[in-house]
């Protein structure tokens, strides 16, 4: 579907892609490996590669034999694709002879089994909510996994030769994180009471009896990820008590709970060594993600010598001072890497972009702060361009854009992002805002925007634009605005809400309008992820509407853009039309086009294509 209202944006006829890029590379390198699985063995790592609007399953051998090039066996063939942030890795059954990995059809995710060697892929699970987190026993017999029923996430169990699945769970708290414990015994996980977005707990569940036992204290702090040593004596976990999230160990039965790193930083992910003497862990500094090692006995914390960026994933090669990671930055393309824990020395395992990516000269963003109207200092990345194109320099200035970020619980870090690089070649400065309620700064900065959506983090994205106007090459009139999702939400209520109306244009991606009816058609994580960051509306039916683009139409005065999928579970499409009606309404002057064979983010190349090709066009005929 396509919508008009007021004057259409056309093609620049002066305006040109910057030299050495053009969309069609941009979209291609946009084909990302992730979510990787070493196999216990130590022999094979799996992953998956977005390719062709799919996101197929790969493996790859760590000791390559004979002659032959050591390339990526494909798995799976049309697997649908999964945004790599919503994607979970494949899960090697004990033995390293078999994977288990989730798989869309008809909307829902279920779990399959496929042999090392490949072929057909075995169903295990065929139920109407998404089968998640699945994790093997030791004994290969059986898998237990996360799906939703009656309200609330629960744990199953399923054969692993297949048969009924049998619930594990039947109360009201939100389970995720099932984990075995070594000996098979017990499945160890983290739970959290509904509606209720500050406190987490683990729990451990003994096979045949009815009640999980909670082992963390219910101290109202978040208690997640539990992981288990090799030898099963004590479980690694993620806390955020000390106002970071930190790694803490306690005894398999709970007791003797101690914090056991103290690097101030918001730990993302950590991995056991296979001797359970050390744990490699991922930090979060200056929105970078360093490695460090740390040594269980005397919890010493050694920072491994590796380039700014985003290290993803760390886990361990059975028999090796090695780990295998993902790693990407502003200037490298998402590949995995195999990293010796004593030197950090890092040796490439894939190489899937294309040449003309791999060598373009990309910038590497700022990390900056700034001030926020009520004194918080906000984080942020500010991409400036390398030299203006030629023939493309404006006269009064470079444009400039604020980007804010999807979640809200997330982050922009020295990330790879194609898309954001092709528009600073282009010539605009972008600024990308780590607004209150972004994670990686500690926990009173993620709960910034507690029960306070669309309030202190919109000032923190108007806030921004005096960070672009101070900058001599931008010109304050050429102002624009662009956000996916909650970003595309912040977007609307950045052109409805700002009393300076310093936005030129908005472009909103998937983005709420209103967020009661997008509470009450959102799947179940969107739901959830609502209720425990602004309360029920039940509850809070003041702060829903106040908070609501919708509500504020009448006020936005600048030309909006809004791109949506059809099908996005998310943030449905409902959202997007009622705010096109509303904009019709009221005489706006907007573009609409909607994806019939899209999600939540555009996955086929062919949209992926048109959608950036019409952000383009909109932005420079309203901004260059």
């Amino acid at each position: 579907m396509e919508i008009y209202n007021g004057l259409r944006a056309l093609p620049l006829p002066d305006a040109a892609p910057p030299k050495g890029l053009w969309l069609e590379l941009i979209v291609s390198a946009t084909e990302r490996i992730h979510n990787h699985a070493v196999s216990p063995d130590g022999r094979h790592v799996a992953f998956y590669w977005d390719r062709n609007g799919h996101s197929d399953l790969y493996t790859l051998a760590l000791e390559p034999s004979g002659t032959a090039p050591n390339w990526p066996n494909r798995m799976t063939f049309q697997r649908p694709f999964v945004n790599w942030w919503e994607d979970e890795p494949p899960v090697w059954t004990p033995d390293s002879q078999h994977l288990v990995f989730g798989m869309y059809a008809g909307g829902v995710s279920n779990l399959y089994v496929i042999a090392r060697e490949g072929g057909a892929p075995r169903q295990l699970t065929e139920l109407h909510s998404d089968a998640a987190e699945p994790a093997v026993s030791p004994d290969g017999r059986f898998i237990v996994f996360t799906t939703h029923k009656d309200g609330a996430s629960q744990l199953a169990l399923v054969p692993f030769d297949g048969g009924w699945v049998t619930g594990l769970t039947h109360g009201s708290d939100e389970c995720a994180s099932p984990v075995w414990t070594p000996d098979g015994e017990r499945i160890l996980f983290a739970a959290s009471p509904p509606h209720l977005n500050r406190q987490t707990d683990i729990c451990a569940l003994t096979l045949g009896s009815s009640e999980p036992v909670r082992l963390t204290p219910g101290d109202g702090a978040h208690y997640w990820a539990p992981a288990p040593s090799p030898s099963g004596d004590c479980v690694a976990l993620l806390c955020d008590r000390s106002g970071y999230d930190e790694l803490w160990l306690m005894a398999a039965d709970g007791s003797r709970l101690q914090q056991l790193t103290h690097i101030n930083q918001d730990i993302e992910d950590f991995a056991w060594s296979p001797d359970g003497k050390q744990i490699v862990v991922i930090g979060g500094e200056a929105s970078s993600d360093p490695l460090f090692i740390v040594d269980v006995e005397s919890g010493e914390t050694r920072r491994l010598n590796r380039p700014l960026g985003n290290h993803s994933l760390p886990r361990w090669v059975a028999g090796r001072a090695q780990f295998v990671v993902g790693f990407d930055s502003p200037t490298q393309p998402p590949e995995l890497f195999l990293v010796d824990a004593i030197s950090g020395e890092a040796t490439p395992l894939t190489a899937s972009a294309p040449s003309a990516v791999r060598d373009y000269p990309f910038v590497t963003p700022s990390h900056i702060y700034y001030t926020s109207y009520d004194g918080w200092m906000i984080p942020a990345l500010l991409y400036r361009p390398r030299v203006m194109p030629a023939g493309q320099a404006p006269r009064q200035g470079y444009p400039a854009l604020v980007y804010p970020h999807g979640g809200p619980t997330a982050q922009y870090d020295l990330a790879w992002d194609p898309v954001r690089q092709y528009f600073v070649a282009k010539g605009y400065v972008i600024i990308c805002p780590n607004y209150r309620g972004s994670t990686g700064y500690g926990r009173r900065f993620k709960e910034g925007n507690l029960l306070n959506w669309g309030d202190g983090d919109l000032n923190d994205c108007l806030a921004a634009t005096e960070v672009l106007t101070a900058l001599p090459e931008v010109n304050p009139a050429r102002l624009g605005i662009w956000g996916q999702s909650y970003g595309g939400y912040l977007t609307l209520l950045a052109l409805a809400k700002d009393p300076k109306h310093r936005f030129a244009c908005g472009v909103c991606l998937y983005g709420d309008s209103h967020l009661k009816t997008s509470w009450a058609l959102s799947d179940h994580a969107g739901r959830q992820d609502l209720e425990g960051m602004m309360g029920h509306p039940s509850e809070r039916r003041d702060a829903y509407e106040a908070r609501s683009p919708l509500n504020f139409v009448a006020n936005i005065r600048a030309p909006l853009l809004i791109l949506h999928g059809e099908r996005d579970l998310r943030v449905p499409i409902h959202e997007s039309r009622q705010l096109v009606r509303a904009l019709k309404r009221e005489g706006k002057t907007f573009e609409y086009k909607t994806y019939p064979d899209e999600g939540h983010g555009f996955a086929k190349t062919a949209n992926a294509l048109d959608a950036l090709q019409r952000i383009e066009r909109f932005l420079d005929w309203h901004l260059l």
